[in-house]
């Protein structure tokens, strides 16, 4: 018998579906053989849909993002080297099998294989993010009403003092004052 998913895992998951989204881009563009400078273009995109989730989850916790130009290059220059080596290592597999030619210029098909992953991890990750927003919107709301009842009922007026903590009302014995 299976277990039901929980949302969080829902919303785990689809985070992980945007994570591979450009990987599998690239494999898909060896596998179309397409130009490298396509490749530069997809890496550009991951780029982007980066700085968007930034942003977003930046605006959603109230702080600034300082974005420098040296940051981006940085960025791009790793994702780039990422979607080299899976590019790379996809067109040598395949090598091993079929005749391969890569595109010298660039086609409808290449934004057709750039707008995918790209459409794919903003739809995964704004799900994700309004899953998580709804979960954590009921987690607090519980814990708003476990503070609430941990409080317990006000404590008795009675004319008593409050000697360590403990309340001696005036019709006690007096032995107990």
């Amino acid at each position: 018998m299976t277990q039901p998913r929980s949302p969080l895992q829902t919303a785990l998951g689809l985070r992980l579906a945007s994570l591979m989204a450009f990987p599998a881009g690239a494999a898909l563009m060896a596998i179309f053989q397409r130009s490298p400078l396509a490749l530069a273009l997809l890496t550009a995109a991951m780029l982007a849909v980066g700085l968007y989730e930034r942003r977003r989850l930046a605006a959603a916790a109230g702080a600034q993002t300082a974005i420098s130009g040296a940051t981006l290059l940085t960025g791009f220059g790793f994702r780039l080297g990422l979607l080299i080596a899976i590019f790379v290592i996809t067109v040598g597999l395949l090598a091993l099998f079929r005749d391969t030619s890569l595109a010298r210029q660039l086609e409808l098909i290449d934004a057709g294989l750039i707008a995918l992953p790209a459409a794919v991890a903003l739809a995964a990750n704004e799900i994700s993010a309004r899953i998580a927003q709804r979960e954590l919107g009921d987690v607090r709301t519980q814990l708003t009403a476990a503070f609430a009842d941990a409080r317990g009922p006000a404590a008795p007026e009675a004319g008593g003092d409050i000697i360590e903590g403990e309340i001696i009302d005036a019709d006690d014995p007096p032995e107990r004052r």
